[in-house]
């Protein structure tokens, strides 16, 4: 029954790789993804830096950024999950599925249903998966 985590870690890959995929489309010269729908505030956040990067990179760029390393994370965390799962490793398992449910509560409150969906799917085959 073990096995059934490793439909955790699938799920987690399928939303990492489309996010990755998603945000490297977005780099281009028409970003269609994580764009604003407002195309006039996608030129000011070209044109705007962060009050705590004042010489740093514009807005546009650092949400491109921060979306790249969402992606790695949540790949990280479906590796993570198959590598627990594979190897046993029992203590490894809980916080995994905290992290999930994290990502799940994020993605109720700033984010939007499919990522909840999948995370919420995601903690309950890994702790159905891990109990059984």
């Amino acid at each position: 029954m073990r096995n059934i985590a490793y439909i955790a870690a699938a799920i987690m890959a399928v939303l990492g790789c489309l996010h990755l995929l998603y945000t490297w489309r977005d780099f281009g010269d028409r970003p269609r993804y994580f764009r604003p729908q407002d195309r006039a505030l996608l030129d000011a956040m070209k044109l705007t830096r962060t009050n705590i990067a004042p010489n740093g990179r514009d807005y546009w760029s650092g949400i491109l950024g921060f979306n790249l390393s969402h992606s790695l994370g949540v790949l990280m965390l479906a590796l993570l999950v198959g590598v627990a799962t594979f190897y046993r490793i029992i203590w490894l398992e809980p916080l995994l599925v905290v992290i999930a449910l994290a990502y799940a509560a994020i993605a109720w409150r700033c984010w939007f249903v499919v990522p909840m969906t999948g995370a919420l799917a995601a903690a309950l085959f890994m702790t159905v998966g891990w109990l059984l």
